[in-house]
């Protein structure tokens, strides 16, 4: 019933296509809070979707409809960075598709023994520093499940869950979220690169090592949850109700 659904999503999204179940396959089935990944892969589309149809109806009633926005709103505000797929929709208010990325994570390349050469991680530093110029920071880049190379040698970021703009925050607060990011890059380059990683990078990541360990917002959960928290305030704001009344004022 749910695949059904699905189906019926994409046809209304794309009426020009024809989609069938036997081409729609799972990924990752999710438990409780988090989603169902989905890969629908045929002569004309190849996509990641991500559903919380089977999640608890208090999930799909509040964090599950976050996690769509936020998901949405980061592919939509990063759709020009090369790093970002740039086919993608909302197919309801509790699913999201976008383009797969052929290609491995950094954190799989890691538990192999790879390497990668040096011009990928000058590229996925151009990336992010281009995202932070859009006012968008990542907050989840020193997970290196969420960098991909890809399958063209090129990086790729996924998962925009955390994906939040910084303006809104106090500027020491926007330099450590960038830092973060920057971080990730950087972490990934000292334990993948074919050559070492410049001295002034190393010192950055170091230093950003040593102050993250006083940050209170330590920590992959923490730090979901106050990306969490700064979404529903988000929304708290764009809302109908709190613009009717500013606009009063």
């Amino acid at each position: 019933m749910i695949e059904n659904d699905l189906l019926a999503q994409l046809q209304q999204q794309f009426s020009e296509h024809t989609f069938v179940q036997h081409r729609l396959s799972v990924v990752h089935k999710g438990r409780f809070a988090n989603a169902i990944v989905y890969r629908y892969k045929d002569d004309g589309f190849d996509l990641i979707i991500k559903d919380f149809s089977q999640s608890p109806w208090f999930i799909r009633k509040s964090f599950a409809r976050i996690s769509v926005n936020q998901e949405y709103k980061g592919l939509s505000r990063l759709s020009e960075l090369d790093a970002v797929a740039n086919r993608f929709c909302r197919l309801s208010p509790i699913a999201v598709a976008y383009n797969y990325i052929e290609g491995t994570s950094l954190r799989s390349l890691i538990h192999q023994g790879k390497k990668l050469p040096v011009d990928f991680f000058s590229e996925l530093e151009r990336q992010v520093a281009k995202m932070h110029r859009k006012g968008i920071v990542h907050l989840d880049l020193r997970n290196m499940g969420n960098i991909l190379c890809g399958a063209d040698g090129k990086p790729y970021f996924i998962d925009f869950q955390s994906t939040i703009s910084f303006a809104r925050f106090p500027r020491w607060l926007q330099r450590f979220m960038r830092g973060s990011d920057m971080s990730g890059v950087y972490k990934a380059w000292s334990k993948l690169a074919e050559h070492p990683m410049p001295q002034a990078k190393q010192d950055y990541l170091e230093h950003f090592n040593h102050v993250r360990k006083r940050w209170i917002f330590k920590g992959y959960p923490i730090q979901r949850t106050y990306a969490w928290g700064a979404a529903l305030v988000t929304q708290f704001l764009d809302s109908e109700l709190v613009r009717s009344i500013t606009d009063r004022l």
